[in-house]
């Protein structure tokens, strides 16, 4: 009876602190990561963020997500219905939000000082966009930005000086340090923020800038634990993880 009572009760202690799971895009990761480190130190729960492009974690995912998190509106809704057995849509809840940014080679040796200059010849730019098959944060960031003046002409020339569609930001940062003819990347704060050393950040100006958000979704059957992660996400005190990062309420 002893022995049984014993192990009851270790299996009762290690489900109460049993690992919390993330999974979802890079970009967000970094601030995740940190935060997750802090919440441990804080609780002796211990937080699991895996990250990268779906293909490498969906599978996964569905055996032990506890936590979904995207680096956009239209990228989230895509993951939690590719997830809908256990996560609803409709829970997403909104985190922090970060604005576009221009990331230029270092020493912007093509003098790119704003959007307006994305037009000229010979400028060589990298968009992110999924093409109906990756769920990206960046698709549609560049069409959004060109047009915001209404001016097709902006578009127009802004499409033609793109030569990479890139599915997700981690072939699009490797694009813009080894091609020669890469000359900006049409990116998030957030991305520079986390990596200094591959590009200088030229910032878009405000009639420009495109803001997206990131989030959360929690699994709907989730556990207390989880739960109280999620809660304290929003908080003050998780924060800095954030802020550091560029991500701002």
């Amino acid at each position: 009876m002893k022995n049984t009572l014993a192990t009851f009760l270790i299996v009762l202690s290690s489900a109460a602190h049993a690992d919390i799971n993330l999974y979802g895009p890079g970009g967000p990761h970094i601030a995740l990561q940190e935060a997750a480190t802090l919440y441990t130190q804080k609780t002796g729960v211990k937080v699991n963020v895996h990250y990268g492009p779906q293909a490498k974690w969906n599978e996964q995912a569905r055996k032990n997500a506890d936590i979904l998190f995207g680096a956009s509106e239209q990228s989230a809704l895509a993951i939690a219905r590719d997830h809908q057995a256990h996560f609803n849509e409709k829970d997403i809840e909104p985190l922090y939000l970060r604005q576009s940014i221009l990331l230029v080679k270092k020493g912007n040796p093509k003098n790119i000082k704003g959007i307006e200059d994305l037009t000229r010849q010979n400028i060589g730019i990298i968009v992110n966009d999924g093409g109906g098959t990756s769920n990206t944060s960046g698709t549609g960031v560049w069409e959004d930005i060109a047009g915001r003046k209404g001016n097709i002409d902006t578009v127009t020339k802004i499409r033609r000086n793109i030569i990479l569609f890139a599915p997700n930001s981690g072939t699009a940062r490797k694009a813009l340090e080894s091609q020669p003819q890469a000359d900006v990347w049409i990116t998030w704060a957030d991305w520079a923020a986390s990596n200094p050393g591959i590009g200088d950040v030229v910032e878009i100006a405000p009639d420009y800038a495109i803001w997206r958000d990131m989030n959360i979704v929690v699994r709907k059957d989730s556990d207390v634990e989880t739960r109280q992660f999620a809660a304290w996400l929003h908080s003050d005190e998780s924060a800095p993880a954030f802020t550091k990062y560029g991500w701002v309420r």
